[in-house]
């Protein structure tokens, strides 16, 4: 099975069912179906076999079909983003040198939703398909490239750990640019689930969405899923079912107002990758332990390791080595240093320990950690620890030189009001050794992120660089 295969038969089971919903406009299972059948042809008469096509275009339903009719060519779609600035985007043009860019205003793309043709050849299921792009070290994102065969994969991971068949509404309300909701979106119509998505997500829009739709499993980052529960007043949201949040960190009173607005909806979290895709679930249901990320996703086989690559016992901390069929292939451009493969398993420099259950606790990333008074510091650590704080709503841990310690730590936060230096530090204390706490906070009102809603690590350091010096 390749992505988009099951596209025809869908439709012609069922062609009036809604397929794909952008916003208010409803697209049935033959429309987007001869869509994406018109746009394959049309990318076979323009693109050699195997060579790119570069999607620079705003959430639409063009972007989707596209993406599909990418996938079912055995073509590749580099899904670019389209609020890059614009010395990031020739660094990936060059980079990548793509044959065709689509920009949303071409005359053959407006064409192709009164198009038909017949369906082609599938590709194999090792034939890339999809160049996602994520953070990288340098400064240029890192593109990572997957083939068929893996995200199938994860669809078989999302049946079987969220319950989602063709019965479902599917939401994923950000920009396609960011994995998480391309892969949501993707999912449902390959399912033939409904797939509800958003041109810009707004928390209230969002919420009236998910009632018109009566929308049942819903993705989000921590960070949407705080828009929507800030928009929500005192309405609720019966009919979702599944919540799938990635990386939450969770405050008791978010996890009550979670539960208000989504009364029905059980919560899972995962943690994952780009370049693994998914690697723990946590089910409320399962008694996950504080702080711990969840266990093996299934099809998952985890091993934490030393830097020798030898097997650490329960309990130590180490590198999360991961197996699984869903493993991408390699980096289009940026990227690779921290990724280490062995035979069929591989890390992307996460340090980690596991229970005797299972259960797998994040430390924080091998290239994020800080050495100060000699004791080895995860930020991520010292991050999840400040968030637990009432009024902190996220946070940022650096390190800057220090002729004393080797570094000195320093936390920069999202809060509400101006929460004290003393109060902060004897809050932290209460939770981490004393080199492990941050010697200054400081607080930013305009959060920098990027284009999937996480914080902007990199903006966020040079404006520590900027007040403390380089870090």
């Amino acid at each position: 099975m390749t992505i988009g295969a099951a596209l025809p038969g869908l439709a012609a089971d069922d062609p009036a069912k809604p397929a794909l919903v952008c916003d208010h406009e409803v697209l049935d299972r033959r429309t987007f179906t001869r869509a994406a059948l018109a746009l394959t042809a049309e990318l076979e008469a323009r693109l050699e076999p195997g060579s790119s096509i570069a999607l620079a275009m705003p959430n639409s339903a063009d972007l989707v079909a596209l993406f599909f009719a990418a996938a079912m060519s055995g073509r590749q779609a580099l899904v670019y983003d389209p609020g890059w600035p614009a010395p990031y985007r020739a660094a990936i043009d060059a980079a990548l040198a793509p044959p065709l860019t689509v920009d949303g205003s071409e005359p053959w793309l407006r064409g192709a939703f009164q198009g038909a043709a017949a369906a082609p050849p599938s590709p194999s299921p090792d034939t890339p398909f999809y160049v996602g792009f994520t953070s990288g070290s340098t400064g240029l994102p890192k593109g990572y490239r997957r083939s068929h065969r893996s995200w199938i994969e994860s669809f078989e991971v999302s049946r079987v750990e969220f319950g989602l068949s063709e019965a479902d509404v599917i939401m994923a309300p950000g920009g396609l640019a960011a994995s998480l909701h391309l892969y949501g979106i993707v999912h449902a119509l390959h399912i033939g689930a409904e797939a509800v998505m958003m041109r810009r997500f707004h928390p209230r829009r969002a919420l009236a969405l998910i009632a018109e739709r009566r929308v049942t499993a819903l993705y989000v980052t921590p960070t949407q899923l705080q828009l929507l529960l800030d928009a929500a007043d005192d309405g609720i949201c019966p009919s979702l079912r599944v919540l799938m949040v990635s990386g939450a960190k969770w405050q008791a009173a978010t996890r009550a107002a979670t539960a208000r607005l989504f009364p029905n909806a059980e919560i899972a979290e995962f943690y994952g990758a780009s370049e693994l895709s998914f690697v723990t679930i946590g089910h409320a249901r399962e008694h996950v332990p504080p702080g711990s990320v969840g266990r093996a996703a299934h099809g998952v086989s985890l091993r934490i390791r030393n830097a020798e690559g030898h097997d650490l016992p329960t309990g130590e901390i180490g590198a999360i080595w991961v197996k699984s069929g869903m493993i991408f292939d390699d980096y289009a451009c940026g990227g690779g240093e921290e990724i280490r493969r062995e035979g069929a398993w591989m890390t992307v420099g996460d340090h980690g320990a596991l229970d005797e259950a299972g259960f797998l606790t994040l430390h924080g990333r091998e290239k994020r950690m800080l050495v100060t008074a000699g004791l080895n510091v995860y930020p991520e650590e010292v991050e999840r620890v400040l968030v637990t704080m009432p009024g902190v709503h996220e946070a940022a841990v650096f390190g800057i030189p220090d002729p004393l310690r080797g570094t000195e730590l320093v936390a920069v936060l999202r809060a509400e009001g101006e929460p004290g230096e003393a109060t902060l530090r004897a809050f932290c204390r209460d939770y981490l050794p004393a080199a492990k706490v941050p010697r200054r906070f400081l607080i930013l009102d305009d959060w920098p992120r990027t284009a999937g809603g996480k914080a902007d690590l990199a903006a966020l350091r040079r404006h520590i660089e900027g007040r403390c010096g380089p870090s």
